[in-house]
């Protein structure tokens, strides 16, 4: 109260402490805001508006810091991939500065014309300067990085190349269990995830159950021992010439097994050629950009697909990068 006696208006009919609000909020956040509400014994209505002011704003203030740190940060590298509302039908593409461990922006859609719009308006990004730029073998977004960042390097992102080696391996094994007898071929499609990961990274009873099943097929094991080249040339090329005299032998192995998916695989890398080896002169990947990706499928699980664009977006932008920057 004030000497005449009257309540100031700036704290008339606060039902809530500051720290009680915050509180709520944290919870919010991290849950969703009903489950909140129930928890801390208030309106839903209430923590509803509360949550949306405090949005607008943390996101607002995040935003301008990851874009001014982007803007500042020496030998920038940006990521860009898509992450699905609806899987095969909507998708957004995320922007991420890979060096600063931040997400940029999202917008909507992954096609050519949606991506050109964004760069069209919205100059700051286009004002960045990368020195690479990390994406999938998309070729829209490689259109769109060249004519953004024409003197960015260009980098297949390792783990979505490598995908296509562990398909066309898989693809072996299904063929050659066609030719095995019913319970070797149960043993192979059962055990049959032990193909995927590197070998070393394996247990001894695990290394022992791979040995078991490749001797199946002279044919399964060269696949396997192709895709275990695929990964030592990934972690052992020591420069870009050698890389690609090492990649060359590796096509060569692979055409001698004559299957149609390691054929077909063989092309693919043949063709991103450049892109793929690019990784040899700046040894980045979007493993970050995969993780944050998880995060932003959960927070849509949460928030059961936030119809509102501008407060889906902000609520992305505030749970990627809050950890970050607080």
């Amino acid at each position: 109260m004030d000497s005449s006696g009257n309540t100031p208006s700036s704290i008339r009919g606060k039902r809530y402490s500051h720290a009680f609000e915050k509180q709520a909020i944290r919870t919010a956040t991290a849950a969703t805001v009903k489950h909140s509400a129930d928890l801390h014994a208030m309106p839903a209505s209430t923590l509803q508006t509360k949550y949306q002011h405090w949005l607008a704003l943390a996101s607002e203030r995040l935003q301008e810091r990851v874009w001014q740190d982007a803007a500042c940060t020496s030998k920038l590298v940006l990521g860009v991939d898509d992450f699905a509302i609806r899987k095969g039908h909507t998708y957004n593409t995320g922007i991420h500065n890979l060096r600063g461990e931040a997400l940029l922006d999202i917008l909507p859609g992954r096609k050519l014309e949606e991506l050109r719009a964004y760069a069209k308006q919205h100059s700051f990004f286009l004002e960045l300067r990368p020195i690479a730029v990390v994406m999938d073998l998309a070729p829209y977004y490689h259109t769109w990085i060249q004519e953004c960042f024409p003197k960015a390097i260009r980098i297949a992102d390792r783990f979505h190349v490598h995908r296509y080696v562990i398909e066309a391996l898989q693809a072996v094994r299904k063929t050659t269990q066609t030719t095995l007898s019913s319970r070797a071929k149960a043993n192979l499609k059962a055990k049959h995830r032990l193909l995927n990961p590197k070998e070393e990274s394996l247990s001894v009873e695990r290394h022992k159950e791979l040995k078991e099943i490749l001797d199946y097929s002279s044919l399964l094991g060269q696949a396997h021992a192709w895709k275990e080249s695929f990964n030592e040339w990934y972690d052992c090329s020591p420069d870009v010439n050698t890389a690609n005299r090492w990649l060359e032998t590796w096509f060569v192995q692979g055409e001698q097994m004559q299957h149609p998916a390691i054929d077909a695989c063989v092309k693919t890398i043949r063709n991103w050629r450049t892109e793929v080896v690019n990784y040899h002169r700046c040894r980045w990947t979007n493993a970050a950009v995969d993780g944050r990706n998880n995060r932003m499928k959960a927070f849509q699980r949460r928030h059961y697909f936030t119809r509102n664009r501008k407060r889906y977006v902000q609520g992305l932008l505030v749970e990627c990068n809050q950890s970050r920057y607080g």
